[in-house]
């Protein structure tokens, strides 16, 4: 008796070190979400970065869920909802602010006042701004491009005698569109758009920007009565007589065609473009944007950050892995966009993009879309004044009746 009770002591004394080691060797599944890249989920690229970050971290193994674009917000709301949301996801930036608002994500700002991989500085100063509001910042930058860069068709400029630096100004924009634009043969100056879609919006948000105007005032109320903007709208309305045909019903696809066929001589568009035009025959080139003489152009930021979610039993691990597709080494590799780290996304466009200094530099100047719960809606009552000042309303008429369903919004 004596004998088997030493042996139960001894059991004892050693299944709490058993039972720690097991637990040091545990093996954590996080659930990363992302939009759809390839058709088969992840790009190669992704996977591989996948495949590396759980070599270097062999107590975490990460669970990818991709979801087509048109179905990710929904997808995202209805998990959040059923309480079975991801760890870490990609959201869209104009998505970022009404996660935090409504209690989905969480602030992360004590695991970025630990890091050592990143920091503010590491990123655009534009797409942290994305992220940072009510005196916290919600998400980390994944990649981004920024509209519009104004793309030209070289030959058709030499032809008509139009300096392609003169497209940098409203001035210079304007008097190239007239001086290119023979409706009787086909050809147009402008690829000027205003269908019901987010590149209309983007578009529009760059030219209130690069005058100083903006979309919001800092309460949420409409700042589109604001003399800037007022004057933005004018200028875009004043582009109609250089635009193809029915502005009002088309969105930049339609003016890539037109590029690409030879009919226009400038379409709009962010960097993303330059891939498709180096696969064309066309001569072309690009300026950064478009502002006021004696103004520094301001494009519109798109692109998408990566949140942590409030129920995620994982947010250490998630952590670790946002850290991972965000540093420099990494981030070049994962992106369909530009890479959000400055170091990363210079590395980049030196190996992918024509004129990287000129994106680069445009990158920094970039604003992003309002930061506001009901950017959806205010979207899209941009999108429709943009219909109705290219079917002929004026810029009051139109301005007054946006500015009174964005300002309403603030009391639902």
């Amino acid at each position: 008796m004596k004998k088997l009770l030493v042996l139960v002591l001894a059991a004892a004394l050693v299944l709490p070190v058993f039972s720690l080691s097991a637990i040091a060797q545990e093996v954590v599944t996080i659930e990363f979400w992302d939009n759809q890249q390839s058709e088969s989920g992840l790009s190669q690229y992704q996977q591989a970065a996948v495949e590396e970050f759980e070599a270097a971290n062999p107590n975490i193994k990460v669970n990818v869920v991709t979801v087509p674009y048109t179905e990710y917000q929904d997808r995202l709301v209805i998990a959040v909802r059923g309480g079975t949301p991801p760890d870490v996801s990609t959201v869209d930036q104009i998505w970022n602010y009404g996660f935090a608002t409504g209690g989905a994500i969480i602030p992360l700002d004590d695991y970025i006042a630990q890091s050592e991989i990143l920091s503010q500085d590491t990123f655009f100063p534009g797409a942290w701004d994305s992220a940072a509001f009510d005196g916290q910042v919600w998400g980390i930058p994944f990649n981004i491009d920024v509209w519009q860069f104004t793309f030209y068709n070289a030959d058709l400029l030499e032809a008509a005698g139009v300096d392609p630096e003169s497209l940098t100004t409203w001035e210079g924009l304007k008097a190239a569109g007239e001086a290119l634009t023979n409706v009787g043969e086909g050809q147009y100056g402008v690829g000027l758009f205003g269908h019901l879609g987010e590149d209309t919006v983007v578009v529009m948000n760059s030219f209130v920007y690069s005058n100083g105007g903006s979309v919001l005032n800092e309460d949420g109320s409409c700042a589109l009565d604001q003399p800037e903007a007022m004057e933005a709208l004018e200028y875009l309305v004043s582009l109609l007589p250089y635009a193809p045909e029915g502005a009002a019903n088309a969105g930049s696809g339609d003016m890539r065609e037109l590029f690409l066929n030879g009919s226009l001589a400038m379409e709009w568009w962010p960097a993303l473009e330059q891939p498709t035009l180096l696969g064309s025959d066309l001569n072309w080139d690009f300026v950064v944007g478009t502002a006021p003489e004696g103004k520094t152009p301001v494009g519109t930021l798109g692109g998408w950050n990566l949140v942590i979610y409030e129920q995620s039993q994982h947010q250490d691990e998630a952590w670790q892995f946002i850290e991972f597709l965000t540093s420099k080494d990494i981030n070049g590799k994962v992106v369909d966009l530009i890479p959000a780290n400055i170091e990363a996304a210079e590395a980049f466009l030196a190996e992918e993009r024509v004129g990287p200094d000129r994106i680069l530099d445009h990158l920094n100047n970039a604003r992003p879309r309002p930061l506001s719960p009901e950017y959806l809606q205010v979207s899209t009552i941009e999108q429709e004044m943009m219909q109705a000042l290219f079917t002929g309303t004026s810029v009051e008429d139109a301005v007054a009746n946006a500015c009174e369903q964005i300002n309403a919004l603030l009391e639902e």
